[in-house]
């Protein structure tokens, strides 16, 4: 196994596999909204039933009595009960190392060596106090550590919780000093993600090591009798404070991450943008550890002295609005008329998709929803009048006429040939919207209804109004209705 800090980039990616793109939380190509990027997907669900706010907000109130409870341990199958009885037996071999007779510190130190690998976390051993020490690690190999370090030190917990009352005074004194040189060991990865630069990344590992740090060792302090000014009391809290500095400074640069974080390279076909599936799965990730990002983030009370949500739980709408005044901005760059229109509205319906279907939507004003309904609607309207009103418009005006003499009398007038006019300006539109991508069945479908019952109508009655237009094959109404039934299948 590669040993190593977590890299100069700070990457950091809480999901599994991997790819050299931008860490993707959730990046797996959607049917319903055609979203997708080159990351595999990495989303990971959260696994608990999802509380209301006020629920959360009660649950984020009383995280801080954990530190002073000791809560019973349940285990959920017989397998859970074999691993804690493997590491007690474990356990029971390395005391000696570090009993009070022992003096030997390479002892000791390959004692905590041979007790970390059974944990599968060795590797933090060779991590720097300030996160560096060896080569730089990919961010998917940071997210796979930081997973396997939160899942050990829960273990961790457990076995000297379940075992410390079975041992005697000597065996205790000596376990006491094998849960202190643990604790150390695993505080290295938390100084390691405080190091990382300011990134998307480093405040997803920031908010996966906070519960873990502040429920875990405040339980192992009083299972030992640590007091504040203990070494690894003293070594957490200073861990907790940087871990929490440096996420609130990635909070405060979040704005900024969604303009410049992913590439802004524009889809020619109107499709949606690869990064609307990043950062809603990136938001998504936040919430994951929703308690830590209350805490991490900012909470206040109000004059009742009752927990409201502010800066950790209001940032989801802040930071989505952020991502929707950039795609605005973004698709300026769409220059054939009709567009920048069909791309908000693919964009807007992705984005709004990927809210509602999620706990997302719990942290979302109200009428969120219905405000970008009403924008989809004004999206279709943009896109009627800047494709299909001049089309619609060859069939009025033909775009002739003639000069007058200064007593009034048209001197001569260029006729035009209206139904050829139109024609073209429908072929153009035609060759240019098959091209375009609407990915969502439904909103393609509304599309195409809707530029159907604007333009086949009228095309029908200048019909019955001209009888003496003579009709070529393949430019009936019905045929004209078939081929509008083309467009948008990118």
């Amino acid at each position: 196994m590669e040993h190593g800090g977590f890299g100069a980039d700070g990457g950091y990616d809480s999901g599994g596999g991997g790819s050299s793109s931008p860490a993707s939380p959730y990046s797996g190509p959607s049917d319903s909204d055609g979203s997708s990027s080159s990351s595999s997907n990495a989303d990971e669900f959260w696994p608990y039933p999802i509380p209301s706010p006020s629920e959360l907000l009660r649950q984020a109130s009383s995280l801080s009595l954990h530190a002073n409870t000791l809560t019973p341990v349940t285990e959920s199958s017989a397998a859970v009960l074999d691993d804690i009885d493997r590491h007690q037996q474990r356990m029971l071999a390395l005391l000696p190392a570090f009993s009070s007779s022992s003096s030997a510190a390479a002892a000791r130190a390959e004692a905590l060596s041979r007790w970390l690998a059974g944990f599968e976390v060795g590797w933090v051993l060779e991590m720097g106090g300030g996160g560096g020490g060896g080569e730089s690690l990919p961010r998917r190999e940071v997210g796979r550590r930081v997973r396997a370090w939160a899942q050990a030190l829960s273990t961790m917990e457990r076995v000297f919780r379940r075992r410390h009352r079975e041992l005697t005074g000597a065996q205790v004194a000596a376990l006491g000093e094998l849960a202190a040189a643990t604790a150390g060991a695993m505080l290295r990865l938390a100084g390691a993600v405080a190091a990382l630069g300011s990134s998307p990344s480093k405040l997803l590992a920031a908010l996966d090591v906070y519960v873990p740090v502040s429920e875990a060792f405040p339980v192992l302090a009083r299972l030992f009798s640590w007091g504040p000014t203990h070494p690894v009391s003293a070594a957490a809290e200073a861990a907790l404070a940087a871990v929490v500095d440096g996420a609130r400074s990635c909070g405060r640069d979040l704005a900024g991450f969604v303009r410049a974080h992913y590439p802004w390279r524009m889809p020619q076909g109107g499709e949606v943008h690869p990064c609307v599936g990043f950062w809603m799965g990136y938001f998504r990730c936040m919430l994951r550890n929703r308690v830590s990002l209350f805490f991490v983030l900012g909470g206040s009370e109000d004059s009742d002295g009752e927990p409201t949500p502010t800066t950790g739980l209001g940032l989801v709408a802040e930071l989505i609005s952020c991502l929707e005044a950039v795609l605005e901005e973004k698709s300026m760059a769409l220059a054939f008329p009709g567009l920048r229109q069909v791309f908000m509205l693919n964009n807007t319906f992705a984005i709004m998709r990927r809210a509602v279907r999620s706990d997302l939507k719990l942290f979302l004003p109200p009428g969120w929803a219905r405000e970008r309904e009403e924008r989809m609607e004004a999206y279709i309207k943009g896109y009627m009048d800047a494709s299909w009103k001049p089309v619609v418009s060859r069939m009025d005006g033909g775009g002739g006429g003639g000069t007058k003499s200064a007593g009034g009398a048209i001197l001569g007038r260029r006729r035009t040939n209206r139904p050829s006019a139109f024609y073209t300006a429908l072929e153009n539109a035609c060759s240019a919207q098959r091209c375009w991508k609407v990915p969502n069945p439904v909103i393609r479908g509304i599309l195409r209804k809707t530029v159907a019952e604007n333009v086949v109508p009228a095309y029908r009655r200048y019909l019955e109004d001209h009888p003496e237009v003579e009709v070529a094959k393949g430019r009936t109404a019905e045929e004209l209705e078939q081929h509008l039934s083309e467009l948008f299948e990118g």
